[in-house]
């Protein structure tokens, strides 16, 4: 499999400069709206924790294999009530790897009874290359050791990355717009390659049915994804034909559709399925006790990479403490008098 990719990685490291995809999908995304949307911090009431991981297209070498964790809780401010976040995020593909840390503000506002809130992102997000691992064929024709567009070592560099948010949510249906990486950053691996993230846009939204069972609710989602065209800077006459046209569906494919529906029972236990357009059917299990919650996802591909993968998996945990902000203050008086 090493050798298979290798030409998609040469393209990569040999451009001047590179656009592709870059966040992670999730399954499980229903359960981390903060991952992509910072206006959803402290949307809950509660003060939640989440660490999710996911190992993509089993069977592959160099396949993604994704760690997330986000914590956010709502507080209050001169009597209005704010959220904050923080997100931490390290991801692996091939021989690149790349880490981030961030933090997050929502300001919220009541809005056609219903809970409007607008959420800003700021943090630092490091890029790495391991030009150690790098294998060429001894037949290979168009590159060697000595090319000076395969690093020899291992090469990294970091920037500053901005995501803005907007999120709205009334009694069973909530809907949210975000755009990640606002500032597109461009990132130098060492001196003679720079890795450029590309904005990645977010529509997410949901709506809950109560069914004839009072025990029994579905729960549909759907999130919708763009990211900007790829664009890679390379010398054509350098690429087989193959390489070309594989070149050319990556950098077509930049819309990623989810549609998600979960029967919830008593509002502790969940089972459901989600179609991802062109690439997986997913099945969801999970469950609920006191202020644990756990869920789980297997991607089921449906693309031509089922005859490379046999799937994707994706766990998630979550701790949920009330912070029981509405009531606080109830029963607080300045004299036992007035009681």
């Amino acid at each position: 499999m090493i050798k298979k990719f290798l030409p998609i990685v040469i393209v990569l490291i040999g451009s001047s400069s590179v656009k592709a995809q870059f966040d992670t999908q999730l399954s499980n995304y229903w359960a981390t709206i903060s991952y992509f949307n910072p206006a959803y911090a402290g949307h809950s009431g509660n003060l939640d924790a989440t660490l999710m991981s996911r190992i993509q297209w089993l069977g592959i070498t160099g396949a993604p294999r994704t760690t997330i964790l986000t914590a956010n809780m709502p507080y209050q401010l001169l009597g209005k009530v704010h959220g904050v976040g923080a997100l931490m995020y390290n991801d692996r593909i091939g021989l690149f790897a790349t880490t981030a840390y961030y933090g997050q503000y929502a300001w919220k506002k009541k809005l056609f009874k219903g809970d409007f809130s607008a959420g800003l992102q700021g943090g630092s997000i490091t890029q790495s290359f391991d030009g150690t691992k790098v294998y060429i064929p001894e037949n290979d024709n168009y590159h060697s050791a000595e090319d000076e567009a395969i690093p020899v070592g291992t090469v990294s560099g970091n920037g500053i990355d901005i995501s803005l948010g907007v999120f709205y949510a009334k009694e069973k249906w909530f809907t949210g717009l975000s755009v990640n990486h606002l500032l597109a950053p461009h990132i130098d691996l060492g001196e003679n390659y720079i890795f450029e993230i590309p904005r990645s846009y977010y529509f997410v939204g949901g709506y809950n049915i109560q069914l004839n069972n009072p025990l029994l609710e579905l729960q549909s989602t759907v999130l919708l994804k763009t990211v900007q065209m790829s664009s890679c800077i390379v010398n054509p006459d350098s690429l087989t034909e193959k390489i070309k046209g594989n070149t050319l569906k990556a950098m077509l494919h930049n819309s990623q559709v989810d549609i998600s529906a979960r029967i919830v029972y008593d509002k502790k236990f969940w089972g459901g399925l989600s179609w991802r357009c062109g690439d997986a059917v997913v099945l969801m299990l999970g469950g609920k006790f006191k202020m644990i919650e756990a869920g789980y996802a297997y991607d089921f591909p449906v693309s031509r990479i089922i005859k490379a993968s046999t799937g994707s998996h994706e766990l998630f945990i979550r701790y949920s403490m009330d912070l029981n902000l509405k009531k606080k203050g109830k029963y607080k008086h300045k004299s036992v008098r007035i009681l």
